[in-house]
């Protein structure tokens, strides 16, 4: 596994494959272990999967990271493997990571794929999610990461290496990640983005018709909503995601 020192620490990566770069951003407390089941995508691109400050391998003695640091820490990775433009690819509040660092650095995105993401938290059971999560965290992160990680895997031998991995997340970063996202406001900073943008959504997930709503004015987009499917989508539902996104990167990539 590569890693780089970084600001008296070491973020760790996977960099995987080769051709078009997606640069994978996880959830808070999730790490790069929840995009797994992308692996097998390196076969069309080059993989980039860093576990952010404070969370996976990544240590960090901060107790509080921005998400104007975690757009840094991004930036940095990409010229650390000069990269000069990459496919943004963020799931949950990891969206909210990339639409940061695509609104301060447009010039070096050339498309943007939000999985489940948001640019404002509008519906109510989402904002729940979040104050349990910020609740939890700060009171029972060993269950928490137990919960989440059967949420998104059956596979018990898979659960057992995600619980592991978010075992390892520092609980105040992870709490002040739910707290930032809760609060994020960027909805007008992606209305003047004209970065390429696919959407991809669960069918049953609770919160997709008001959260999709946020886009309404963005341009250009493209939107998939995936039958049957929840929120989990990388984990639960990779082969349609998968599918997705050998057939859709190269398209976006051409249209900026």
């Amino acid at each position: 596994m590569p890693s780089v020192p970084y600001q008296g620490s070491t973020l760790f990566y996977d960099d995987i494959g080769k051709g078009t770069p997606l640069l994978f951003i996880h959830p808070p407390g999730m790490g790069r272990a929840v995009f797994s089941k992308q692996h097998s995508l390196a076969s069309h691109f080059r993989l980039i999967i860093p576990d952010l400050s404070g969370h996976g391998d990544s240590p960090t003695l901060k107790p509080f990271i921005s998400l104007d640091s975690f757009v840094d820490e991004l930036l940095f990775l990409l010229d650390h493997l000069q990269l000069s433009t990459c496919v943004l690819l963020g799931y949950s509040a990891g969206g909210v990571i990339a639409q940061e660092f695509a609104a301060a650095y447009n010039e070096r995105v050339s498309a943007m794929i939000l999985i489940g993401a948001y640019p404002r938290v509008v519906h109510n059971k989402l904002k729940m999610m979040h104050l349990i999560g910020m609740k939890m965290v700060r009171h029972h992160p060993v269950r928490l990461a137990k919960i989440i990680s059967k949420a998104h895997t059956k596979d018990k031998s898979e659960r057992k290496e995600l619980v592991l991995h978010m075992n390892k997340a520092n609980p105040e970063v992870w709490y002040h990640f739910y707290k930032q996202s809760l609060n994020y406001d960027g909805i007008e900073k992606m209305n003047r983005c004209k970065v390429p943008l696919l959407l991809i959504y669960g069918e049953k997930s609770d919160w997709v018709n008001d959260q999709m709503e946020c886009y309404k004015d963005c341009h250009p987009k493209k939107v998939y909503i995936i039958p049957g499917a929840s929120h989990q989508i990388p984990t639960l539902h990779h082969d349609a995601l998968n599918a997705i996104l050998a057939g859709e990167v190269e398209g976006l990539v051409s249209f900026k």
